[in-house]
């Protein structure tokens, strides 16, 4: 869990150039938290990429029954796709959002949802490129315009 946690600081730290400081904290302080990845870890599949000992990759496929106020009880949805800076630009985000989507399917889930921002153009062309349709602009988070995509199964 540590591996996935330092992963996940790594690979988002690029948007403490992007939010506002608070922001920052908070998303960094959600990035940190073990017992929330725990937490999530025990209603998602964890898919990781690693490169000889290294773990570069991670994303995560909470199934459905885990209704938020983003997501419908009926959804599966994937949460904190991140990737190691050093390794991006090698179609490992690509790999991994594709596995989740398969997993799901392997699962017997009918859709499959995500949301993104402004300041993830990149995660935002491969959930496009891979088939996800914007349902809606959601209610901002962070300070930053966020929106809603789905993909059926």
């Amino acid at each position: 869990m540590a591996k996935i946690t330092a992963l996940s600081l790594l690979s988002y730290r690029q948007f403490a150039t992007v939010l506002e400081p608070e922001n920052w904290q908070r998303m960094y302080n959600s990035q940190a938290d073990e017992s929330a990845l725990q937490a999530l870890m025990q209603i998602s599949t964890t898919t990781v990429c690693e490169v000889g000992e290294q773990l570069v990759g991670v994303i995560f496929l909470v199934s459905s029954g885990h209704a938020t106020d983003i997501y419908p009880a009926d959804w599966a949805y994937i949460r904190r796709l991140g990737v190691d800076p050093a390794f991006r630009g090698k179609g490992i985000g690509h790999q991994l959002t594709v596995m989740a989507i398969e997993q799901a399917r392997q699962n017997g889930e009918k859709t499959i949802g995500l949301h993104t921002s402004t300041m993830m153009p990149d995660a935002r062309h491969i959930y496009e490129k891979l088939g996800f349709s914007l349902m809606r602009e959601l209610d901002p988070i962070l300070g930053q315009q966020y929106w809603l995509y789905s993909m059926p199964l």
